[in-house]
This record gives C-alpha cells, structure tokens and sequence, in this order.
C-alpha cells in the first residue's frame, strides 16, 4: 500500500480556520487529521508546511510505517527539532490521518491500535457555552443553560471581555490591571450562583496576568470551588509557573502550547502541574499524544486532550481518551453552530451522540467520521499527488 495523494484543507468557519488534511492510498483507503491551530494566527503556515512536508516526507510511503515517518519529519524537517505550534501541527495532521488509514485497512476503530478501550463512555466539560453572548453579564444565564442541556461541567475565560459581535478580548502585555481580576472575580461568582454548588468550574486564565496577580486572584477565587486554573502563566514562562505553583492550593493543568513529549518532560520534573493538557492536533500526533499520557502516569497525573478546532479533533480525541487509563474529562465544544459563519466540517460529527455531558466511545473503523466534501470543496488549498 503506497499514499497516492494528500488534500490540504484551509477552511474559513465563523472566526476559526480549521485545517484539516485527507491522506488517500492508491486502494482508495482515506484518512484524516487536523492541524489544531485554528484559533488565533498560524493556519496558512501550518497548511503551507503540511504542504511542504507531504512532498518531501509522505506522498509515495507506506501510511503503515507510522513511527517510520513521524521519525523523518521530525529529524530531516531541521525545524522539527526546537520547533513549535506550526511544524508539529502539520506533523500532527498527518500522523493523525496515518493512525486513521491504517484503522481503517484493518477495520478497527483506532483505539483498537492503542491498546483497545479503557472506558465505554467520557465525560465531558462544555467549552464555547457562551457563545451567542454579547456581554459578560450574559454568562450567568448562559452557563444555567448548559447545565439544563446535561453537562456537569464547564469552562471560560474570566480574564477575557466579551464584545459585542460575541468574539472574545484577552488581555495583552500580561496585565497587571487590579480592575481586571476584580471583575474577574465578580464574573466568576456570578456564575457560580447561576449553576450552583455541584457544577464543576474550570477556568482558563490563558497566561493574561502577571504572576503576582494570578496568585492574588487563584486566592480571591478558592472559595467558589474552582475544579483547576489552566494555563496560569505564559508557557515560556517556567519561572512564573514553578512561583505560581507553589504559592496556591487550586490544581493546575497545562499542555496546549507545550510539543512533544520533550516540552512536557520539563514540566513533569518540576512538578508543577496536576493535570496534562496535550492538544493532538499539534503536541505531534494521538501516538505522540499517548506517550505524553504514559510519562503522565507515571507522575500520577491526570490527562484531559485539549480541544479547540473543528468536530474531526473531538473524534480524534475521543479514541486518544478511551485508551488511557489516567484520563480525566474530555473538552468539548457543543454550540460552535451559534457562530455565524460556521462551517461544518463532518458528515457525520460525534457532538449530537453526546448525553448528559457523555461522549459515547463509538465503535466505527478509523476515527469513525467522514467530510463533507461538498461543503469543503471550495476551501481546497492544495494537493501532493504522485501518479
């Protein structure tokens, strides 16, 4: 079996960019992955360096001899080694697209091929649950609405300003603006009220204050029962982050701007996290990914995916969950449809088979998903064929 063509998608949906890549073989076999830099800046080079990396590295080879591959991007790519979000996104697309072709051949699920399933069922947290807001005050009631909808568990941004046309406003230049986490703090209790004392609160503070102030503010919060604060400091900021840890009580999680099990080695042996955040779609792969959960366990830490792209990164992350045991909870994002401008991506998306805040571990070959080409035709950036 040889990788006849590979199809690089850069999509526009409603203020994110997807970038997803479909790997074909010459027996007509397909698989998918995703370059999970779809918020912020980043996914015309991402796709530009899938582009680059499937000619020189993919197109022509074998999609079985995974490690083989992911080995060649990585040590001939020279920017692999030291890199950061773009190489190991579009490293990450193709290994994941490789995973899902081979399951496929095999016609097996994916877990199947990274030790079959811990777990039937994964508990989820709803992120993206206040999209449709126009202002801060309007969290209170859309987080009560969540919780109606079944989910137990919830994640925002308090440092973020909500604007008008419903896009969020981080912070910049790591504030250290007392007004900042003051109405933080309002914004968090008032949340709190609306769901009550049962539903899990997570809070992403996305590295926006300075060390001093976060500390002050993870104290000013620990009476709200706050699940974990996520990236409390700028990730190229482990100074900040060993202060932070070590001057509060409530757990932390970090991963989504950390590639590699080389990135996350450094945290594990400062011990300064509780709970491993990889993103799949740019940490270096679902088999990267599984070995970062690996070092994880034998931290006795916990491990959550981090999501934030299109429904083809839940799938992906639904068979990395299922087949770990120190898995947590799964990020999910159940109302990107709330977005003008959204795109759709799948065919068949995993969000609508969620209940009561459970993602069902689905049994279908590969990733289980399939695009809608019809949607995505016009968002075809470019494609490595051989004949």
């Amino acid at each position: 079996m040889k990788i006849k063509s590979v199809r690089i998608y850069l999509i526009e949906s409603g203020g994110i960019r997807p970038v997803i890549v479909e790997i074909s073989t010459g027996e007509g076999i397909t698989g998918l992955g995703e370059a999970a830099v779809a918020y912020g800046a980043g996914a015309t080079a991402a796709a530009g360096m899938l582009k680059d990396l499937s000619e020189r590295y993919v197109v022509g080879k074998d999609p079985f001899q995974i490690e083989r591959i992911w080995s060649e991007m990585y040590d001939h790519s020279f920017w692999a080694k030291g890199g950061g979000p773009i190489v190991f996104a579009a490293i990450s697309a193709i290994e994941q697209a490789l995973w899902d072709i081979k399951a496929r051949a095999l016609s097996v699920p994916v877990y199947e091929l990274l030790g079959g399933k811990v777990r039937d069922r994964l508990r989820s947290y709803a992120n993206g649950w206040y999209f449709g807001c126009t202002s801060n005050a309007d969290l209170p009631d859309a987080a009560e609405r969540t919780v109606a909808d079944g989910y137990s568990a919830i994640k925002f941004y308090p440092f973020a300003t909500i604007l008008e046309d419903g896009r969020l406003r981080h912070p910049d230049h790591r504030s250290s603006e007392k007004s900042i986490r003051t109405a933080a703090v309002t914004t968090i209790a008032n949340v709190r009220k609306a769901v009550g004392p049962k539903v899990e609160i997570m809070l992403d503070l996305s590295g926006g204050l300075t060390p001093d102030e976060t500390i002050r503010f993870c104290r000013d919060i620990e009476e709200f029962g706050i699940t974990y604060v996520e990236e409390p400091a700028d990730p190229f900021d482990p100074g900040a982050l060993r202060k932070i840890a070590a001057s509060i009580d409530l757990p932390i999680a970090v991963g989504e701007r950390i590639y590699t099990r080389y990135g996350f080695r450094d945290i594990l042996e400062a011990r300064v996290a509780d709970i491993l955040q990889p993103d799949i779609g740019n940490t270096g792969g679902i088999f990267e990914a599984k070995k970062v959960a690996a070092m994880a366990e034998a931290y006795s830490l916990k491990i959550q995916p981090h999501i934030c792209a299109s429904a083809l990164s839940t799938a992906v992350g639904m068979h990395f969950s299922a087949s770990i045991p120190n898995f947590y909870i799964q990020e999910h994002f159940p109302y990107w449809s709330r977005i003008q401008g959204h795109c759709e991506v799948l065919a068949d998306p995993i969000e609508p088979a969620v209940r009561d805040g459970y993602i069902p571990v689905l049994d279908a070959p590969g990733y289980g998903v399939t695009l809608r080409h019809e949607a995505l035709n016009r968002f075809l950036w470019a494609e490595c064929a051989r004949d």
